[in-house]
């Protein structure tokens, strides 16, 4: 590699209710890197906000790096990271994008999103956020290795709020708590909701969307296990279109009509969890249109010029 680089990847929130490991939302909210040329390979980390406390984001991003590299490149990657960890948002998957897009580009290889969405996808073991973090915008997964996926525009009618109580909760950890068998009722109204807010959110109709995103077939679970999270999810107001747990939790994904200000609707949220001796703050974000970037430094330096 001769040229330094840079990779921005966004945060992601999946699910959105019943989309089970078929939806999700790409936020702007990024995990960055830039990439020089180095006498041998090393990480280090910024002091951004999400700096890791221990070596699991190391390890995710070389893991993804071995991926399509036999070799670790000499390469120095510096990261700096907006991504809040272990809360749900996506910061695994943005991981492993980061870590496909510095191995290929390092070895001069080409950058094809659908072949950079397929290996993320086997890392992740599951297809939604990978493929937000690499598209950008709303993503309906149709298969579980991106052979199948449709993106959609994000809409300018409704922001994304996301309130994150200080909880960890693994995804791993998450997903045991789901049961092996479900009631049938609950297959069937989850198929009917999945369905609605897929049409909503296509469409751009936000009527109906709080029940839509309502879920019977992992959230009741899981928010029995984060404190003050059924409460949250009980939460309804003018101005706020919908809300459910993000990804595997513990984080919450509201989204909040355009022309309300966010912070009223943070403030029925946040007591939620504060009842529950759980703290938690709340973050307005904008839906990130764009999902993997790589720019080379000149192109970054035309950009600033």
């Amino acid at each position: 590699m001769r040229d330094a680089f840079s990779v921005a990847v966004p945060a992601s929130s999946a699910n959105l209710g019943p989309g089970f490991d078929a939806l999700a939302v790409a936020l702007e909210l990024r995990m960055r890197a830039h990439v020089s040329p180095g006498e041998a390979f090393s990480i280090v980390f910024d002091a951004s906000l999400e700096k890791p406390t221990h070596d699991g984001l190391r390890r995710a991003i070389i893991r993804a790096i071995h991926a399509v590299c036999d070799d670790l490149p000499p390469v120095r990657i510096e990261i700096q990271n907006d991504i809040p960890l272990g809360k749900g948002l996506g910061s695994s998957a943005a991981a492993a994008v980061l870590g496909i897009a510095i191995g290929l580009r390092s070895r001069g290889r080409a950058l094809h999103g659908r072949s950079i969405a397929k290996i993320a996808c086997a890392l992740e073991g599951h297809p939604e956020n990978a493929l937000a973090a690499v598209y950008g915008g709303v993503v309906v997964a149709g298969s579980s290795d991106a052979r199948s996926v449709l993106r959609l525009e994000c809409s300018r009618h409704v922001r994304p709020l996301v309130v994150v109580p200080a909880f960890e909760l693994s995804t791993s950890a998450s997903r045991a708590v789901l049961p092996d068998r479900y009631d049938r009722a609950d297959v069937v109204s989850t198929a009917q909701r999945a369905a609605f807010l897929g049409a909503a959110l296509a469409t751009g109709t936000w009527r109906g969307l709080q029940d839509a995103m309502r879920d019977c077939i992992h959230q009741p679970y899981r928010a029995a296990h984060i404190p003050g999270m059924a409460q949250a999810l009980r939460v309804r107001a003018n101005g706020l279109a919908g809300i459910a747990l993000s990804g595997a939790g513990p984080s919450v994904l509201a989204l909040v009509h355009a022309h309300v200000q966010w912070e009223r609707i943070a403030r029925l949220i946040l007591p939620c969890f504060a009842k529950a001796e759980c703290e938690a703050y709340a973050m307005p974000l904008n839906f990130a249109a764009r999902g993997l970037l790589v720019r080379s430094r000149l192109e970054e330096r035309r950009k600033c010029a």
